[in-house]
């Protein structure tokens, strides 16, 4: 049986994954998450169907899942930039200062620059360069959710966060 699931919203789903619109950016959502080896294709389908029901409930609400998870993985994950930069000198420094100007869409501010020639970044800097690339949806509404940065922070890893469709979010700064 082919792994093809039509949807009203997000067209045609092949083996359980698809690409969506999240905020103009194309992201990659999972829904086979919880699913058993050992389970009939009808009833994985059944499962997909409902995993696909419980990602709508942020995929509705894009904006407003966005802020809260891009806030709690600020929170978690700015405190932890400095570690991951091997940012040893001037010319280093001006290298990840210009990395910033060019794989994202902000302008630093003179203050801005100082604080990361001080080895802090701005909460604005940061939460601007970080931007949702995946999800993976369960069933009973858990997710994890993959944000990226351009190779500017963390060079390559993600910052992953999980919640619940019913607004329960974690994170511990967790890079994979």
């Amino acid at each position: 049986m082919s792994n093809i699931i039509k949807d009203e919203i997000f067209g045609e789903i092949k083996n359980f994954e698809t690409e969506v619109e999240w905020l103009g950016r194309k992201i990659s959502v999972s829904f086979d998450g919880g699913i058993e080896s050992d389970w009939s294709e009808e009833k994985k389908v059944e499962e997909i169907k409902r995993v696909i029901e419980q990602f709508k409930i942020m995929y509705l609400n894009q904006e407003e899942w966005d802020t809260k998870m891009k806030d709690l993985v600020s929170d978690y994950g700015k405190d932890g930039v400095m570690d991951w930069l091997c940012v040893d000198d001037e010319e280093e420094l001006e290298e990840f200062i210009e990395n910033i100007h060019e794989n994202s869409e902000i302008e630093l501010s003179e203050e801005e620059i100082e604080e990361l020639k001080r080895e802090i970044v701005p909460e604005r800097v940061f939460r601007n360069c970080i931007y949702l690339q995946g999800l993976w949806v369960t069933a009973d509404g858990d997710f994890t959710a993959f944000y990226y940065d351009n190779d500017i922070f963390f060079l390559g890893h993600a910052i992953m966060l999980s919640g619940n469709v019913n607004g329960e979010l974690d994170c511990d700064g967790e890079v994979g």
